[in-house]
């Protein structure tokens, strides 16, 4: 008779099943990090504005909303555009539906701007206007900017 000799290998075995769960579940809340910071969305630019850049993040907000950050740097003041312009404008669009005029994005001294509000919609165009004032209920003029956002998450 040969008696077997007891071996570890089952226990290693169990011993590792926590720490392999707890690896994949480290990887899926980087995944999910990652995720959610996402880099914004470059913004194209009208060809009257060739060294201004633009960019839109749209992510996830409180109770399902979109939290909708744009930054614009190097454009010119909305009056070098169109003579009547005081101030830019952003909007967005659903298919199908008229523009809303979300707010104003004014520009500091460094010719840089931004607006950060939020929206129910998911899926939905932006772009951004020189106007002659902020309450205008439509575009006036010609985009400078302009993006298409669709939240995926």
């Amino acid at each position: 008779m040969n008696p077997q000799k007891p071996t570890l290998r089952p226990v290693l075995l169990l011993a590792m099943v926590p720490a392999v769960a707890a690896l994949l579940s480290m990887q899926l809340a980087c995944e999910k990090i990652m995720f959610w910071k996402k880099s914004p969305q470059q913004m194209e630019s009208a060809s009257n504005v060739p060294a201004s850049e633009g960019t839109v993040k749209a992510s996830l907000g409180d109770n399902g909303n979109t939290r909708l950050s744009i930054r614009v740097k190097h454009l010119a003041p909305p009056f070098k555009l169109q003579a009547d312009a005081t101030v830019y404008v952003v909007w967005i669009q659903q298919m199908d539906q008229p523009k809303q005029n979300i707010g104003a994005l004014v520009l500091n001294k460094d010719l840089e701007g931004s607006l950060d509000t939020v929206t129910p919609f998911r899926r939905f165009s932006v772009m951004v206007t020189p106007e002659p004032g902020g309450q205008v209920e439509q575009p006036t003029h010609e985009a400078v900017f302009t993006a298409s956002v669709d939240r995926k998450d």
